[in-house]
């Protein structure tokens, strides 16, 4: 059977993007937080409802609508200063080959109903549509999405939507929201899966240190 593991709904995407629409100091976020364990720490993580989950070279925390997120640095394992926030809000998993076919069947499905979810939010995308789409947009910056290159070798994403910042204030970042469908989903021999990931990226200028 198919499994989805993340138990999380179209509504809780909803609520993740919410959440972040209510930062209002996206400079500080992307400077990245305090050591760990300091009261400084705790404020920065406070300020928006973060709570610190783990350590391990990146910094994962849950937020007030229970959503993993894990904050990845520009140097990596060094916490700052920040360069992208990602949260998987979709994840499914086939037992077996037999089940490929219902996972993109299901995909779509979960697809529609999270891009729903988050244009509720956010508005019109700037752009959506799927991989091999004549028109996809090539990323402002390389860490964003995968060019058209990349793109057709791998089908990554294979459906995608993004958000360009409305530049009314310093920092805001670009929102990525994408599907990916595992290799072995086109296969008759191994079990395949899809997932449905957020991504919200520090704009060019902070993305490669510049100012």
């Amino acid at each position: 059977m198919l499994t989805e593991t993340t138990g999380r709904t179209p509504q809780g995407l909803a609520a993740e993007l919410t959440g972040m629409r209510a930062v209002d100091d996206w400079p500080s976020v992307w400077s990245g937080p305090p050591q760990g364990g300091s009261g400084d720490f705790d404020a920065w993580c406070g300020r928006y409802g973060w709570q610190p989950e783990t350590f391990d070279r990146q910094l994962s925390v849950v937020t007030r609508s229970g959503g993993d997120w894990t904050f990845y640095d520009r140097l990596g394992g060094e916490w700052a200063p920040l360069v992208r926030l990602t949260h998987y809000a979709w994840q499914l998993k086939a037992d077996s080959p037999a089940e490929n076919g219902e996972v993109f069947a299901t995909a779509a499905t979960a697809w529609s109903a999270h891009l729903e979810a988050a244009t509720g939010v956010l508005g019109t995308p700037t752009w959506a549509g799927s991989w091999d789409a004549a028109d996809f947009p090539e990323p402002p910056h390389p860490s964003y999405w995968h060019d058209r290159a990349a793109r057709m070798r791998t089908r990554r994403p294979y459906r995608f939507a993004y958000w360009a910042p409305d530049g009314n204030a310093p920092g805001q970042p670009f929102i990525v929201l994408s599907q990916s469908v595992t290799f072995p989903t086109w296969t008759d021999n191994m079990a395949g899966g899809a997932a449905i990931a957020l991504n919200v990226h520090a704009p060019e200028e902070l993305r490669d240190g510049s100012r």
